[in-house]
């Protein structure tokens, strides 16, 4: 998700958790925590691939934000100096730390959310990376616990509340994804197209709208985009083919190709073809993403 909801995230599970108590420090601190995972970023320093490689890496596995809660609380406990004990700041570090990955996940971006057990991006497709109708519950009951415009022991019903339509917006994004993978199989299948992975992921700002994509042993996708609510496709049916030449081979073996394979969780198309200057070029795409009429 984008960094701002990752903050706002954090405000509301502190403020659900301990804003009767804490107060709007809870919020503060909870809206910095909820960013942490991000500051990963920085591997953009050394370069693109480093980037590739480390963002929404091993700062996003849900067991070393575990791990590093603790001390983490604890310090944020000798900073804050409030009514909180160190346990409960723990509590909060936590739970800010935890639900950062955990929304990661809910888009189709993916994030190693289980390193180091493995290195593998998940992603179940609920959201997309900016929604604006997940944010806003978040941001609502944020705004009230910073600036104190509700009593302390009403912000936490609220944003508990806040927390149960944000997830529930997820959960119903979850089931229309599902619901449209299946139904784009079934269409793959009548093209002949015999896919052995298919996902749908919702566009920018809505769960109504989803980029269908299928893939078959051979690397080879089809491509629509399904809407909820309807049977017939909003954008034709659209097959891209990879080439399997001896030059998307050897690239292929690059360990650059390898890292993109890794981030793009398997979805990506290969082409090769001469460029202007006559020379061999090997281009591969991540075809999660595209214009929707185009390919």
């Amino acid at each position: 998700m984008d960094i701002v909801t990752q903050g706002l995230l954090g405000a509301a599970v502190a403020q659900a958790a301990y804003g009767h108590k804490g107060g709007k420090k809870a919020s503060i601190y909870g809206f910095i925590l909820g960013l942490l995972p991000d500051f990963d970023v920085i591997a953009r320093l050394w370069g693109p691939w480093a980037s590739l490689k480390y963002h929404r890496g091993p700062t996003h596995s849900i067991i070393l934000c575990f791990i590093f809660a603790i001390p983490i609380g604890i310090l944020v406990s000798k900073i804050a100096k409030n009514g909180l004990t160190n346990r409960e700041w723990v509590g909060i570090t936590i739970l800010a730390l935890t639900t950062h990955p955990i929304i990661d996940w809910f888009t189709s971006y993916g994030t190693a959310i289980l390193w180091p057990i493995t290195e593998k991006r998940l992603a179940i497709d609920c959201v997309s990376i900016l929604d604006l109708i997940f944010s806003a519950p978040l941001l609502i009951v944020t705004i009230l616990g910073i600036f104190s415009l509700v009593q302390p022991s009403k912000i936490r019903m609220l944003s508990i509340a806040a927390l149960g339509l944000s997830f529930g917006y997820a959960a119903w994004g979850y089931h229309n994804s599902q619901h449209l993978a299946a139904l784009g199989k079934e269409m793959f299948k009548q093209q002949n197209f015999e896919a052995v992975e298919v996902r749908a992921m919702p566009t920018l700002l809505n769960i109504s709208i989803f980029r269908v994509v299928g893939r078959d042993a051979d690397d080879n996708f089809m491509v629509t985009y399904l809407k909820k609510g309807s049977d017939v496709p909003i954008a034709p049916l659209r097959l891209a083919k990879s080439d399997k030449d001896e030059f998307v081979q050897k690239a292929a073996e690059h360990e650059h190709c390898k890292l993109f394979k890794l981030f793009a969780m398997d979805m990506i198309r290969s082409k090769s073809a001469l460029n202007e200057s006559g020379l061999r070029q090997v281009t591969f795409y991540d075809m999660r993403y595209g214009a929707m009429n185009s390919e």
